[in-house]
């Protein structure tokens, strides 16, 4: 398809930039069609957290932006060959009472599968949150 290495590198980018917006659609799908927010009332909604993935020689590191998450409140797992990350993030205390005017950050239920580059049998090394992202680091098997 590609005839010179840049062009697959564009196409590649035009791929994750078709996903990215997939996914942005769906969040705002969800919140439209009656997903609501979700605070102490128990109704539940699902977003899909934003990632970058970066290889190295020895393996793979996985950003996500988690507002409002909790480490406790969260999990990572390796499932099929994708990154499975799941969990709740929920306002903090001092603003749970009163009328949600603006939302840009979500909350409340989230998972977000990321099909890892082909790496056999990775292995979840280090798992952490730092400056608002969630860390992972995977290591490659040799």
């Amino acid at each position: 398809m590609a005839s010179r290495p840049w062009e697959a590198q564009i196409w590649q980018q035009a791929s994750d930039l078709i996903q990215q917006a997939e996914r942005i659609q769906r969040n705002f799908l969800q919140i439209v069609a009656g997903a609501a927010y979700h605070g102490a009332s128990g109704r539940v909604s699902c977003w899909s957290p934003p990632v970058n993935v970066i290889e190295t020689d020895q393996g793979l590191w996985v950003l996500s932006a988690l507002p409002g998450v909790q480490p406790e409140r969260m999990e990572a797992r390796l499932e099929s060959g994708e990154l499975v990350i799941t969990g709740e993030g929920s306002l903090p205390s001092c603003c749970r009472e009163g009328e949600l005017k603006i939302w840009e950050i979500p909350m409340g239920r989230f998972e977000r599968r990321v099909r890892l580059p082909a790496v056999q049998s990775p292995s979840i090394e280090t798992v952490r949150f730092q400056d608002g992202l969630l860390i992972i680091e995977l290591r490659k098997k040799p």
